[in-house]
């Protein structure tokens, strides 16, 4: 089995050491085989992620959530602990076919198929898999689906496209508000609240522009309007 794992996963072996433990054991015709007797938790819990075979498997401490890489869509996927653990079972079962042995494969099924080994191995797959925040930020080049950070990409992307300095211009808040709503229709991302739009964008915008969001900006009414002085809307917020 150690040869099959080493075969499917050199990376990991060579990081981790083999995936099992073996013992030598002769049967009644006096052939000798590797027997394996215990598993190597590390090797098998890094084994669940391999993008070179598909498995693009990563644990996001912030969140402290498993995802998966969809491979066509090119985006992480929450996937569970029970759905590892599946996968987890069927590396296992895929090696044990290479036992000659009766006793070697109850050993498989009983023992390292076991739900006590499979939440041994994805417990431990949590510090084997794990990613930093730095992994989904919105500088990043990895995405999950719905992820917060992609605000922020599209927040980047409305103040660097969108947004101009000029000079005697104002941009309300409301106006520019609209606009990031639609923006995040469009790719049918979650809606934001107000307070939280003025969270991610006035930052960007005071880097930018080197101006601060102010509250007394005069309005069409001469009321005050909450808004940034000396920028400009490259088009106007949909109706």
């Amino acid at each position: 089995m150690n040869q099959h794992f080493a075969k499917l996963f050199p990376d990991q072996t060579a990081q981790f050491g083999p995936a099992f433990l073996e013992a030598a054991q002769t049967d009644s015709i006096g052939n000798v085989q590797s027997v394996p007797i215990y598993p190597n938790h590390d090797s098998l819990a890094a084994s669940l992620s391999d993008p070179r075979l598909g498995l693009n498997v990563v644990y996001y401490e912030s969140d402290m959530q498993f995802y998966y890489r969809e491979p066509f869509l090119t985006i992480y996927k929450p996937v569970s602990a029970e759905k590892l653990q599946g996968l987890y079972r069927g590396l296992v079962l895929r090696s044990a076919n290479l036992l000659k042995t009766t006793s070697a494969k109850l050993n498989i099924w009983s023992e390292f198929r076991s739900d006590k080994n499979a939440r041994i191995i994805i417990q431990r797959a949590k510090s084997i898999l794990a990613v930093s925040s730095v992994f989904f930020s919105p500088t990043s080049k990895n995405q999950r689906i719905r992820g917060v950070e992609l605000h922020e990409k599209v927040a980047r992307k409305f103040v660097d496209d969108l947004l101009t300095s000029e000079p005697g211009q104002i941009l309300r808040l409301a106006d520019a508000y609209a606009m990031f709503r639609n923006l995040l229709k469009q790719r049918d991302l979650p809606d934001l609240k107000r307070s939280e739009f003025k969270a991610v964008v006035a930052p960007l915008i005071r880097e930018e522009f080197n101006v601060a969001l102010r509250n007394d900006l005069p309005g069409l009414d001469g009321s005050g309007v909450r808004g940034w002085k000396g920028v400009k809307l490259l088009q106007t917020a949909p109706d």
